[in-house]
């Protein structure tokens, strides 16, 4: 058993070590080892840190393999909007090449050689052909059809190298059973300078004496259409103009001595 002269000249840690009570007491001795415990690792109770030794002996190499074995999503939602946005850039780059290409595409329609007037019937030398745009080029008869043309009266007025379109030409109507055409002859001043086929006049008659006993002028009952005039030649000097009208007025128009035509609206 140890006596009290056996701790002398010993340090307060070396006294931590021993395994004998001085005393006898297993109580003190305890006591002792709970305090050299205190003193290497740290009291959680007192709330003191967890010594850095203890800290080190965690692995550095753990965070790198979760982070390889477990990517970031960011890096995964990346890589399909990065391909959506460049097909969106490249998609959009080929339409606007494909529509400025066709946008430009040249088509040969018919168009007029000179400025040609309301009522002009077309002939060859009245046209030329011309590229314009594909975009408007449906609007206007193409070279192809220009033949079709020829002997079309013009409903309106077109200016020169001016692209000529289907509504600018007379449409004509198959007569009616109860629709003639009468052929008049006229001078210049008996019928207004603008008169065109298509045109509707009021008719004027004034009976010829050798052949009616009446001599005031009357006015047919109704308007009648323009159907074609044809100006003087070498082997006529007056103007031809043919009207499309009912079947009564062709005995007032062959006993007429002179006939005046006027404009009216339809």
């Amino acid at each position: 058993m140890a006596t009290q002269d056996t701790f002398r000249g010993r340090t307060a840690v070396d006294e931590r070590f021993v395994t004998d009570s001085p005393g006898g007491s297993r109580e003190a001795l305890a006591e002792r080892r709970s305090a050299l415990s205190r003193d290497l690792l740290g009291s959680h109770s007192d709330g003191a840190r967890t010594p850095r030794s203890i800290l080190r002996r965690k692995p550095a190499s753990v965070p790198q393999q979760r982070t390889r074995s477990q990517p970031p999503v960011r890096k995964k939602q990346r890589i399909p909007e990065l391909a959506i946005g460049v097909t969106l850039v490249v998609g959009g780059a080929l339409g606007a090449a494909w529509l400025h290409g066709n946008g430009n595409q040249q088509i040969t329609i018919v168009a007029s050689s000179r400025s040609l007037d309301i009522g002009h019937v077309i002939t060859a030398d009245d046209l030329v052909a011309k590229n314009i745009s594909s975009d408007v080029a449906q609007y206007f008869v193409p070279a192809t059809e220009a033949k079709n043309l020829l002997g079309k009266t013009l409903s309106a007025s077109v200016g020169s190298s001016e692209p000529i379109s289907e509504k600018f030409l007379l449409t004509t109507r198959p007569l009616m059973a109860d629709e003639i055409l009468v052929p008049l002859k006229l001078n210049s001043g008996d019928f207004p300078p603008d008169l065109y086929p298509g045109s509707f006049v009021r008719i004027a008659l004034t009976p010829d004496p050798g052949l009616s006993t009446k001599v005031e002028t009357e006015a047919y009952k109704n308007s009648v259409e323009v159907w074609s005039l044809h100006p003087p030649t070498d082997l006529e000097t007056n103007y031809v103009v043919t009207l499309r009208a009912k079947q009564d007025l062709l005995l007032p128009a062959a006993a007429a001595g002179k006939v005046k035509l006027v404009v009216v609206s339809k």
